[in-house]
């Protein structure tokens, strides 16, 4: 195996000079053997078009190399990234948790002592709806840093897809929202945590919901998809129409702490800890937008290999 690996290494390493030297070999005993101009002039209009081919191919899998250690790159610097804050985080979350906790306590103490003034009830008010925050953000930071293991099962996804819509429905009503979904028939069920999965699902369909200030569409679509080492996949894709994210803005969805709202209360975390949870199962997810345009986002989770009878489109 590590010849044959070396070997075509060598080849990619050095495959124009190789050629080349093919070439002169051939165009050499063509040019002795042939009697006439006309068959030098056709052997080397031929040795020019493969040498083409060859060129080109060469370039494309030296491309096509060159782009996958650039993803392994980037994969390994996330990462890196992730499991640094997660530390971090659960160190800070920790220190301040217990702090927390008794302010929040103390406020609704205050709450109940200060009912008669109105001002200063207001101010435990605006003290508490603070803790509050903070609370969530330490829960936020807790729940990113503790990387819950999978416990993994087979399922099919459309279930799952309605019974979280269910919880975000109060949200898709008051925004008059008109939910599309088109799921694919005879679909292999997945092989998933279906707890996180819909933590996943949750904060997708949440982000689409927030993208669309007055109305839209939220869509949601299934189907079978090819990973890589020709992995079948279950792919889920969820978009929107709403204002979309800027393109400078799009390649640092991922990071921790990075948000595109301006509302109070975003952590940050939630598309983060929606990745992890996705590479933890072995999947992908991709995100594609245009300003003013809408968002797409492509999840693809691995799919059993028991294969499944059709059924009717849902």
């Amino acid at each position: 195996m590590t010849k044959k690996i070396t070997l075509r290494r060598h080849i990619e390493n050095n495959g124009l000079i190789l050629i080349a030297l093919m070439m002169v070999l051939i165009f050499w005993v063509f040019d002795t053997l042939s009697s006439g101009p006309f068959l030098t002039r056709a052997a080397i209009a031929a040795l020019v078009i493969i040498y083409g081919i060859f060129t080109q191919g060469l370039i494309n899998s030296r491309k096509q190399a060159l782009e996958e250690k650039e993803r392994t790159q980037q994969q390994l610097i996330q990462t890196e990234k992730l499991a640094a804050l997660g530390s971090v985080a659960a160190g800070v979350a920790h220190e301040v948790k217990n702090p927390l906790a008794i302010i929040v306590q103390g406020v609704e103490y205050l709450k109940k002592a200060l009912q008669d003034d109105a001002l200063l009830a207001d101010v435990a008010a605006r003290i508490e709806k603070s803790a509050i925050r903070a609370d969530n953000i330490v829960k936020a930071l807790l729940g990113f840093a503790r990387q819950i293991a999978i416990k993994t099962e087979e399922a099919d996804i459309a279930p799952l897809i309605d019974e979280t819509i269910l919880l975000v429905d109060h949200q898709i009503n008051r925004k008059h929202i008109r939910v599309e979904k088109q799921y694919a028939s005879g679909l292999p069920q997945v092989v998933m945590d279906s707890s996180q999965i819909r933590q996943v699902l949750i904060n997708l369909f949440m982000n689409a919901i927030e993208a669309m200030s007055e109305g839209g569409v939220l869509s949601i679509r299934t189907g079978p998809a090819m990973g890589e080492d020709s992995q079948p996949l279950v792919q889920v894709v969820v978009s929107d129409t709403g204002e979309g994210i800027p393109e400078d803005r799009l390649q640092k969805v991922f990071d921790p702490f990075f948000t595109t709202k301006d509302k109070l209360g975003n952590t940050g975390l939630g598309l983060s800890i929606s990745k992890g949870i996705i590479d933890r199962h072995q999947g992908t997810v991709v995100i594609e937008s245009e300003t003013g345009r809408g968002t797409f986002v492509t999840i693809g989770l691995p799919a059993s290999r028991i294969e499944k009878s059709a059924g009717p489109n849902q």
